[in-house]
């Protein structure tokens, strides 16, 4: 999944990882084509980068996400607050809660290590979309269909009860 929502970033902005990897430059980041290209085929990807992805392409951003993103701070900074963004229209969740309900979703991180991603804006793009599972956001819609987000999180739950 995290690797289609990069694919249709790149796909609605006509561009290629080569023309992507030169982009990525002007924000510090120095990959070249083919290894950015199996970063994304393997969904290794941090969320930070696909806050970065989206900015060098000029791509829509959610308005949920945009005090975040004008933010004067590092990548994993901003990304910390879109988390926070996401997480404020659910008051009552807590950063614990939502690591406990991705480790629910079937993430591969204990519930400590998660809200300390969260927290620090490491969290990687599976994880992030986990947390959009986990939260109901539907702040992704323009890049992945949130049915097909709910359908691998049921496919992980399934596949851990056996």
């Amino acid at each position: 999944m995290a690797a289609r929502v990069v694919r249709v970033i790149l796909a609605r902005k006509g561009m290629g990882y080569a023309e992507l990897a030169k982009a990525l430059e002007s924000v510090g980041v120095e990959e070249n084509e083919r290894s950015l290209a199996l970063r994304v085929m393997r969904g290794r990807v941090k969320f930070s980068l696909l806050l970065q992805i989206l900015h060098v392409t000029h791509s829509t951003t959610p308005r949920l996400w945009l005090d975040a993103l004008s933010l004067e701070d590092s990548w994993e900074a901003r990304a910390a607050a879109v988390l926070d963004a996401e997480r404020a229209r659910h008051p009552t969740v807590s950063v614990g809660d939502l690591a406990l309900r991705m480790v629910q979703l079937g993430a591969s991180l204990s519930g400590k290590t998660l809200a300390l991603h969260i927290e620090q804006g490491t969290i990687s793009l599976p994880e992030f979309l986990q947390c959009v599972v986990a939260l109901g956001s539907l702040s992704l819609d323009r890049y992945i269909d949130y049915d097909d987000l709910v359908a691998v999180a049921r496919g992980a739950v399934a596949e851990r009860s056996l």
